[in-house]
């Protein structure tokens, strides 16, 4: 088989992907993930119900990548985080980015979020997010202890604390009850007393 062949397969292969997660964006937003079905995506995207489960093994798996876009777009648009050394400052303008993205369409991402948050599957691209972003935390969370800059803690249980407290702002924010300015105030008050400065910095 040609390179060529190859080549335009897996752009075809990549353009029906793209295809099924727009059309499960759409779906999800519109009926709820309960009520969606592979068919439903299917049609959206113009494609046989089969096609849905060679790119997505589960409807779960589905809206975990849905979601796991949603967070990488958010991620990329974060950047490096602010200069400066000061980690929540740093963990907060990443928050800032990851909140924006998920009220930019708070149904879709009440809905994916609620559908999708015990569908993580080992190999799923969740597990492998949150790895990467755990190894971000912790790389930073090592250089504030290591400068004296904040009290020692484990970059593992640092992260664990980070994640829990953005976890449950991100919920107060899909509620409706925190605005984006005021879940990075009630963010930054949680943070700052979970990685208090070190004695004498």
């Amino acid at each position: 088989m040609s390179t060529l062949i190859c080549v335009r397969r897996s752009e075809h292969k990549e353009r029906t992907r793209q295809a099924l997660l727009a059309a499960a964006r759409e779906t999800i937003a519109t009926q709820g993930f309960a009520a969606t079905t592979a068919r439903d995506v299917a049609e959206a995207a113009g494609v046989a119900v089969g096609t849905v489960f060679v790119h997505f093994p589960t409807m779960g798996r589905l809206a975990e990548t849905v979601l796991d876009e949603t967070v990488g777009e958010a991620l990329v648009r974060a950047g490096d985080g602010p200069p400066g050394d000061d980690l929540v400052e740093q963990l907060l303008h990443v928050s800032a980015a990851l909140y924006e993205a998920y009220l930019a369409d708070p149904e879709l991402s009440r809905q994916v979020v609620s559908g999708s948050l015990f569908e993580a599957a080992p190999d799923g691209p969740s597990r492998r997010r949150m790895a990467e972003f755990a190894a971000w935390v912790g790389a930073r969370v090592e250089a504030a202890v290591a400068a004296g800059r904040i009290e020692p803690v484990h970059p593992h249980d640092a992260f664990w604390t980070y994640f829990a407290l953005y976890f449950g702002v991100l919920v107060l924010g899909l509620r409706g009850e925190l605005d984006a300015a005021g879940q990075i105030d009630l963010l930054d008050r949680q943070l700052r007393r979970a990685f208090r400065p070190a004695v004498g910095s």
